[in-house]
């Protein structure tokens, strides 16, 4: 559901175009900075019309104008306005130069954030931290739900102790069995910005809860750990792993089937709106009046297969399970697993790449979200037919231990 505008802001941009205030006659010259100033404080609805126009205006005396209106102290709505002009500015290169707070002893606090990351669930949800330590004690912490590629979801910010993000980490563990681990803070800014950007083009989501806060407020918030805006920042390899080496190794591509025990992943499915058309597919080819022999309906079901890996692993999509697989191995390596970190990164270089087809993890992942699916709207057929790729969950999980038992033997 979409944030309704501010009225305010409606009625401000009404009142600023009567004042012949606009951002065309900004940038033609007719209209100076020094007007837009007289008129700051006059209605609280201009002021928020004035600032994101000069959010729209990237020119250094724009910044430094809503600099100097922020250190008047203005309410928190408008000042949250300011600092979303200042953010859009400095997204379009403008810099921002704030003035310097009193420096902290450089002895007892790190100039850098600390980053830290969840692993990717089957929605392509993740959670991303921030964590800085505050000058007079304790520590900025800021959180966001995240999900790729859809952008931000929830964003969260307070002031904690060490304690505090340590206790938070074993909750998550222990209740929800979400672990995060260290992570490039570069990174995770990055997926915060960008997050933020997707989630402002698709349209602004309602605060989630008590606890959570306003998309909005991401600018405002983010701007209590760092002044210069985020920069692009490609997802490292995971630790100790060579990404030439794995693309030239066969048997992790080939074993990638094998993800699916780890417990991280165990839940990758298409979800329901994703899967339906292919399930119809699937029933409309098992319920065929023809009479199929089982190879006729192996190689029918096989072809609607064959339809959902083109049309799913590739294009956007195809880098959006990328990205995701390639999180997935950071994560996996993080946590000593290493084996299934390979086969992560193995499939999210071979998608780069080829797309889906012939990948056993993306046809599993593609079979198992069907069989799911398909066994949800036909609970009556309590078996698979014989040669059948429709089948029931404890039969895919059967099958992949057994090739994994033949796997070990050649090896």
């Amino acid at each position: 559901m979409a944030k309704k505008a501010d009225p305010r802001l409606a009625a401000g941009r009404k009142l600023i175009d009567g004042w012949g205030i606009s951002l065309a006659r900004l940038q033609d010259g007719s209209v100076s900075l020094d007007e837009l100033q007289a008129r700051q404080g006059q209605d609280p609805g201009a002021d928020l019309a004035l600032a994101a126009l000069l959010g729209d205006h990237p020119v250094p005396q724009a910044a430094q104008l809503l600099l100097d209106w922020e250190a008047r102290k203005p309410n928190k709505t408008l000042r949250r306005a300011i600092h979303r002009a200042l953010y859009k500015l400095s997204q379009k290169g403008v810099a921002i130069d704030r003035p310097e707070q009193e420096p902290a002893k450089s002895i007892l606090t790190p100039v850098e954030p600390e980053g830290y990351l969840s692993s990717m669930d089957g929605h392509g949800d993740r959670l991303v931290w921030l964590v800085k330590p505050r000058i007079g004690g304790g520590l900025h912490y800021l959180s966001a739900l995240i999900n790729e590629p859809d952008g931000m979801r929830r964003i969260e910010a307070t002031e904690v102790n060490r304690k505090g993000i340590k206790l938070a980490r074993q909750d998550l563990a222990e209740r929800y069995q979400i672990a995060l681990v260290g992570a490039p803070w570069r990174y995770c800014d990055f997926l915060m910005s960008e997050g933020y950007e997707r989630a402002q083009a698709k349209g602004q989501p309602e605060p989630p809860g008590p606890s959570g806060q306003p998309i909005d407020a991401y600018p405002a918030l983010r701007s209590h750990l760092l002044s210069s805006p985020a920069e692009a920042s490609p997802m490292p390899p995971p630790e100790g792993i060579d990404p030439a080496e794995i693309a030239s190794q066969d048997n992790w591509l080939s074993t990638s089937s094998q993800l699916f025990e780890e417990p991280d992943l165990q839940r990758w499915l298409l979800d329901e709106e994703q899967a339906k058309p292919y399930v119809e597919q699937m029933t409309q080819a098992q319920d065929s009046p023809l009479v199929l022999n089982k190879y006729q309906q192996q190689d029918r079901a096989q072809g609607i297969i064959d339809t959902v890996l083109v049309e799913l692993f590739s294009g956007d999509s195809a880098r959006t399970y990328a990205r995701r697989l390639e999180e997935t191995a950071f994560h996996l390596a993080a946590r000593s697993r290493f084996d299934s970190a390979k086969r992560a990164l193995a499939v999210a270089l071979a998608l780069q790449k080829d797309g889906g087809k012939g990948i056993p993890f993306c046809e599993d992942l593609v079979r198992q979200s069907i069989a799911v699916h398909y066994n949800e709207e036909h609970p009556q057929e309590q078996e698979s037919e014989p040669g059948s790729l429709i089948m029931k969950p404890a039969d895919f999980a059967a099958r992949m231990q057994a090739a994994r038992r033949q796997q070990r033997q050649t090896w």
